[in-house]
């Protein structure tokens, strides 16, 4: 993310971090360094992404969004200047903190806020102002990737429960949840903000639907494995089309199989048992996206 329309100067800062405020819940002095604690703890993340610097970031960049947004109603232009910079610097990393974390949801929630932000600089910023633009536009591509990160993410939870049905020998149920599965990756393909991620989201779903005839197969029902086979076929004739790099390879083994499986070229437990223990129902290791 970018932050442009943030560049003021040090001077400005100095100065609105003196001035006394006379509203108690605005402390003057505490936006600057809260500031500059969220800039810090931001950059940080990309060295240490553990989990508990990661949350430790994203409580830093709360509480200097916290302490901004006190003082955004100031009546000291300097100190409103400041504190509005230092609210969508906060906000913005609070969102990418949330997105390197895969919290959509969170992310999403906090992309809007931050395109609310832009909207009270742009009433302040010069008429035509191009960094208030750009910043609107970043903002606006984040927030569609937070959108299809979320529906990835719905997605990928609906199929939990394929383990422990494989693992039963439900295999009725472990069709079913994955027939859902891969309608709901193909929706997510048509969120994704890039070809390479439409793509991939696609391939997630022709495993799905491989999985899906496999069960069928289990469960004996030739029928609804042929159905499942060749609509996999068929769908991996089209995202072969445009698919890239480790994605297109990926394909291609899907293709393999969902022909194999329909030529009888191999059987149910190919290439592992169903029902493997410690093992998701997947027979393919899935690509970075």
């Amino acid at each position: 993310m970018r932050h442009l329309i943030l560049a003021f100067g040090c001077f400005a800062a100095a100065a609105a971090a003196a001035v006394a405020e006379p509203d108690s819940s605005c402390r003057p002095a505490y936006v600057v360094p809260y500031s500059d604690q969220c800039d810090y703890e931001h950059h940080s993340i990309k060295k240490d992404p553990s989990p508990a610097n990661v949350a430790g970031a994203y409580a830093a960049c709360d509480r200097a969004q916290t302490e901004a947004g006190n003082c955004l109603s100031s009546k000291v232009k300097q100190l409103h200047t400041v504190a509005l910079s230092a609210l969508y610097r906060a906000v913005s990393q609070q969102a990418d903190i949330a997105m390197f974390a895969g919290q959509y949801k969170t992310a999403e929630a906090l992309l809007r806020e931050q395109l609310g932000v832009l909207d009270i600089a742009a009433r302040e910023a010069r008429p035509g102002d191009p960094a208030i633009a750009l910043e609107r536009a970043e903002a606006k591509n984040d927030l569609a990737d937070s959108i299809a990160g979320a529906c990835r993410e719905r997605a990928y939870l609906a199929g939990l429960p394929a383990r422990g049905f494989a693992h039963d020998h439900r295999y009725r149920d472990l069709e079913k949840i994955r027939v859902g599965q891969a309608t709901q990756y193909e929706a997510c393909a048509k969120t994704a903000t890039t070809p390479r991620q439409k793509a991939y989201d696609e391939y997630v779903a022709l495993v799905a639907l491989e999985e899906s005839g496999r069960a069928a197969q289990a469960a004996q029902d030739d029928s609804d494995a042929g159905k499942l086979f060749r609509a996999c076929l068929s769908n991996a004739s089209r995202v072969a089309k445009y698919a890239t790099g480790t994605t297109k390879h990926y394909v291609a083994i899907v293709t393999g199989l969902c022909d194999g499986r329909m030529s009888g070229k191999y059987g149910v437990d190919e290439p592992r048992p169903l029902d493997r223990e410690g093992e998701t129902f997947r027979p393919l290791a899935l690509p970075n996206p």
